[in-house]
């Protein structure tokens, strides 16, 4: 696990300010000290583009680059459904308990994109993407 982690936070996927995102949504963990900006393209209903920047630790920015590989496709059901326990573990990036926070922050901040873009007035938490 640690070389993915490594891997991904030597050379970070889609880590970057998209010009023309459809919906972007900040997240911040105060725990940790990460803050996250998650960029979406969303065309037909499909996640397209997906990008984040922000100030992001080791965790954040390899599990964040993980995803981006995850997401791109899905529907925008299939992506609010998506947990770091579904998603990032069955695809063998898994780190310990206490750092699964920083691990889910890509995913929470989707999934609140896509409810500002789908303008349902829901706001999910770390709850409903992580386990404890």
């Amino acid at each position: 696990m640690i070389d993915l982690v490594s891997q991904y936070y030597d050379n970070p996927v889609n880590k970057a300010f998209m010009e023309d995102a459809t919906v972007s949504r900040h997240e911040g963990n105060s725990i940790c000290g990460d803050d996250i900006t998650v960029y979406l393209k969303i065309e037909d209903n499909l996640i397209s583009k997906r990008s984040y920047d922000g100030n992001t630790s080791m965790i954040t920015t390899a599990s964040s680059s993980f995803f981006s590989e995850l997401i791109g496709g899905k529907t925008l059901d299939e992506a609010l459904n998506m947990t770091y326990e579904n998603t990032l573990i069955p695809e063998g990036f898994e780190v310990s308990p206490r750092r699964r926070r920083a691990g889910a922050i890509a995913i929470l901040a989707t999934r609140n994109a896509i409810h500002e873009y789908l303008k349902d007035n829901l706001i999910d938490t770390r709850d409903q993407v992580v386990e404890l």
